[in-house]
């Protein structure tokens, strides 16, 4: 049977074990920054809320020349979880957190209900990722995915 002294020591050091799992817990979710863009061969003005991106859309989808942001989403991403983004062709983007995939990579599910995408993407932490491919509009819409750590 312990004292109260060492009682106090062992409340202490399972306190510490809980905060530590949680903090583990914490640190498996992402934050996934995604940009809703249209493309198109129409030509026109550049969109100011892509003029960090608007070189590498350029050189990336050289055959569209004109690109604009048509919605922005912040997702907070657990492990395990599906979350949401509507996109302006009416469907829905499923995005799930699985988990680490190295140094500075997490695997993303990601997933179109209603066409036949349902892909695990490796997604580098800090570097923009571009999803492309679904017609609309005349043109594609191009997901601008930025993993970050919360």
């Amino acid at each position: 049977m312990l004292g109260f002294k060492h009682m106090g020591w062992a409340l202490a050091l399972g306190l510490l074990v809980t905060l530590g799992g949680a903090a583990q817990a914490k640190a498996a979710d992402v934050r996934l920054k995604v940009a809703v863009i249209h493309a198109t061969k129409a030509g026109g003005a550049k969109d100011p809320a892509l003029r960090k991106v608007q070189g590498a859309l350029e050189k990336a989808f050289g055959g569209y020349t004109m690109f604009k942001q048509l919605a922005k989403h912040d997702l907070k991403l657990t492990k395990g979880q599906a979350e949401q983004v509507v996109l302006p062709n009416g469907r829905s983007a499923s995005f799930t957190y699985q988990g680490p995939a190295g140094a500075h990579q997490h695997n993303i599910k990601f997933a179109v209900p209603d066409s036949k995408v349902d892909i695990d993407v490796r997604l580098p932490m800090n570097r923009m990722f571009y999803q492309a491919g679904f017609k609309h509009d005349g043109g594609i819409l191009i997901l601008a995915l930025y993993l970050r750590p919360l």
